[in-house]
């Protein structure tokens, strides 16, 4: 079984420490990136670049389904992409041809951003598990390595990847100290035996 993780929402205050997690965890993620924090606190998605991480894109605003015109969307799509691809180049790494984006809250059924990707030519990444770190206050550490653990035993006894999702950040800069410290815990608990992408 392969395990993924990935980050939604950032860069914030709590990627610097994340980013530090994962170095000693010899583990790479997947950071999808909201343009607006990008653009004001750009050197955590330097750093990632450079450490080997990829980044995404999580849009510009973060905004609901339906609640941008589609051209609105794409715009924040393409703004998003230039961003990133500046970050990799400040990181002197070349950005993915194609960026992975993921859409926030994820498709939803009759999702109206559907167009909006068809017409940049992108897919949706999805993720087979996603946390509620976002939660203001936050769940516990525990419960979100225990989540996360109970979520890799039915994936490994199903012969099926994991691809979880978490939060560094959120639209309003927020830190995330109970995600780092549950990545911390789930690095330390899960044998180093090729089964994250480290």
């Amino acid at each position: 079984m392969t395990i993924f993780l990935s980050f939604d929402d950032g860069p914030g205050p709590s990627s610097p420490a994340l980013l530090d997690v994962l170095g000693a965890g010899a583990c790479k993620a997947m950071f999808f990136l909201l343009g607006a924090n990008l653009e004001r606190y750009p050197e955590p998605a330097v750093r990632m670049a450079r450490e080997g991480h990829v980044l995404g894109n999580h849009t510009y605003a973060h905004a609901r389904p339906g609640a941008q015109t589609e051209a609105a969307l794409i715009d924040g799509i393409k703004k998003t992409d230039a961003l990133i691809r500046h970050a990799c180049h400040e990181a002197g790494v070349a950005a993915p041809a194609v960026i992975p984006l993921r859409l926030p809250y994820g498709l939803v059924p009759a999702d109206p951003r559907v167009h909006a990707l068809e017409r940049v030519g992108r897919l949706h990444t999805d993720w087979t598990l996603i946390l509620d770190d976002w939660q203001r206050p936050a769940p516990p550490a525990e419960v979100l390595f225990e989540t996360m653990r109970a979520h890799l035993e039915e994936q490994r006894a199903r012969g099926a990847r994991a691809l979880i999702c978490l939060h560094d950040s959120s639209r309003h800069g927020e830190a995330r100290p109970a995600t780092v410290e549950a990545v911390r815990m789930l690095l330390d608990a899960v044998p180093g035996d090729g089964l994250f992408d480290r």
